[in-house]
Order: structure tokens, then C-alpha cells, then sequence
């Protein structure tokens, strides 16, 4: 294993690896710290997303609120923590819609996704990096916009298709 880079929370990891076929290859695997997302439900029938810059893709992106889980968290404290700082949200309860890797092509980045009931809608405290504006809309209109491609984040997709599927809701 060499490291390539390290950063404060990502590191660039190049070595070589035999395969279960016998065949060796570099690779090349970024090293990211495990991650919590939710999809915020609020007054029943609202979702509370986020739109926010992201200079990766120097664009805006539409996306539910996500952040690493720190040292010493487990993943409902990071749930809890990056709802109050994102959307400055008070939870009534929440359940497990998704948990798995992000892209395991290249990265160790693992995620669980929740949906949450929001108790009560504070103000945000996002860190001094974020540009971020919170949208509160229908759920239905979140559907639409997955549908007719508005929102762009793979984990925000999957979220608001899995809570329809599993609450049996329609569009």
C-alpha cells in the first residue's frame, strides 16, 4: 500500500492486489470515511431537501442532507447532528431505507440511508464551507423532479424511490 495523499478525511490509497482469479492489478482506491443521509418528512407530505453548491461539480445539486459519521459516532448521532446543522431540524423518529457502499468501484465510502419525521424546522448551521439553501416542497414534486432529472444525486434519488416504494405511496 502506498498512500498517494492524504487529506483531512480522504486518502488516495495505490497498491497492488491479486485477484480471486489469480490476476494482479493497481489499484487505485480512495479512502473515505462511513456516511449517514436522510430523507426529511415533514407535516406528512413535505420533504426538506437542500440545494447546495458543490465545487467538485461547480454546480448546484439538489440533494437530501448527508454527512460523515465522526470519530466516536454511531450512525444515529451523525443523523442527528447533520440534520440540525444542515436543516436545523428536531426529529420525531426515523427508520432505515437503504445501508451499503456508495461507489465500491473505487472507494470505501459506506452509507446509511434514513427517512426522518421532523418534529420541528429551526434555523440551519451550516459550516462556513457550505453554500446551502433549504427547500421544503411535496413529496410528489420531489418524485418529479428525480423523474424528469432536477435531481442529479444519485443518494437523494435512491432515498425518495425507496421511501415511495416502501410506504406504497403514490405519485
Amino acid at each position: 500500500m502506498v498512500i498517494v495523499y492524504k487529506g483531512r478525511r480522504v486518502m488516495l490509497d495505490v497498491s497492488k492486489v491479486v485477484l480471486p482469479n489469480g490476476r494482479e492489478m493497481n489499484l487505485e482506491k480512495i479512502v473515505f470515511p462511513h456516511a449517514v443521509a436522510a430523507l426529511p418528512i415533514y407535516e406528512g407530505n413535505k420533504v426538506v431537501l437542500l440545494r447546495q453548491f458543490r465545487p467538485v461539480v461547480n454546480d448546484y445539486v439538489i440533494e437530501i442532507p448527508a454527512g460523515v459519521i465522526e470519530e466516536g459516532e454511531n450512525p444515529e448521532e451523525a443523523l442527528t447532528r447533520e440534520l440540525s446543522e444542515e436543516i436545523g431540524a428536531e426529529i420525531d423518529y426515523f427508520g432505515k431505507l437503504f445501508e451499503g457502499f456508495t461507489t465500491p468501484g473505487y472507494s470505501t465510502e459506506y452509507m446509511v440511508i434514513y427517512y426522518v419525521s421532523i418534529r420541528r424546522l429551526g434555523e440551519p448551521r451550516p459550516e462556513p464551507h457550505e453554500v446551502i439553501d433549504r427547500i421544503v416542497i411535496d413529496l410528489r414534486d420531489a418524485v418529479n423532479m428525480v423523474i424528469n432529472g432536477s435531481i442529479r444525486d444519485a443518494k437523494s434519488a435512491l432515498a425518495i424511490t425507496l421511501y415511495m416504494l416502501k410506504k406504497g405511496a403514490k405519485a
